[in-house]
This record gives structure tokens, sequence and C-alpha cells, in this order.
């Protein structure tokens, strides 16, 4: 069984993880030119399954819920529930806090993958 400690770890981890996927889509083009910030769950965990980074479900959308709730992601939910969505939407903050290189000291909430 995971320590307390761990627990938070993969918390953090599985946000940084799903936004700075989100921005990276965004960033490359891969979304819907008309709306090039919102990608759809598919799209979002066939991008995270590739590179063997897809949380479990509840983990993916309590680490939704989390970036929504701090401003960095808009969440369209599939049920009232929240434990399904459609698509997910990176926000101006969302897209700043990417690409600030000293993000991890700004927001300790989650941990982003390091710049290349």
């Amino acid at each position: 069984m995971a320590t307390n400690q761990e627990q938070q770890y993969a918390r953090r981890t599985a946000r940084g993880t799903i936004l700075y996927h989100l921005y990276r889509m965004q960033d490359m083009g891969l979304n819907d030119p008309a709306t090039p910030a919102r990608a759809t769950r598919i799209a979002i965990q066939a991008g995270l399954g590739a590179t063997g980074m897809l949380p479990p479900p509840e983990l993916e959308c309590s680490s939704l819920r989390w970036l929504e709730q701090s401003g960095y992601v808009t969440v369209d939910w599939a049920m009232d529930d929240q434990r399904s969505y459609e698509t997910a939407e990176i926000t101006l903050k969302g897209i700043n806090l990417c690409e600030n290189k000293a993000a991890r000291q700004i927001e300790q909430g989650l941990n982003l993958p390091p710049r290349r």
C-alpha cells in the first residue's frame, strides 16, 4: 500500500502530466484549429496512453477537477458527478504556467515535466 507521501506525489505527477499534455497538444497544433486549446477525452487518453503516462480513470478525473478549480483548464464534464468528461481546454493561466521555467516554485500542487 502506498504511503501518503507517495499518493501525494502520484497526484501531483498526474496533474502535471495532464496539463503539460494539453499544452503540447495545443502548441503542436494537434487539436481542432477552430478550438486549438481544447482536446477531446479520446485524444487526451490516446496521447497519454501512447507514452505510458495515462493515469487510472479516477486519478485522471480528480486531476482534471483540481486543474479546473485552480484555473488551469476548463472541463466539459459528461455527467454531473464528474466521473467522465468530453473535452478539456487549457486556459491562458495553464499555458503561462507551462511556459514558465520557474513553474515548480509557482505551483507546488503539480509536477510538470522538465522543459526541453
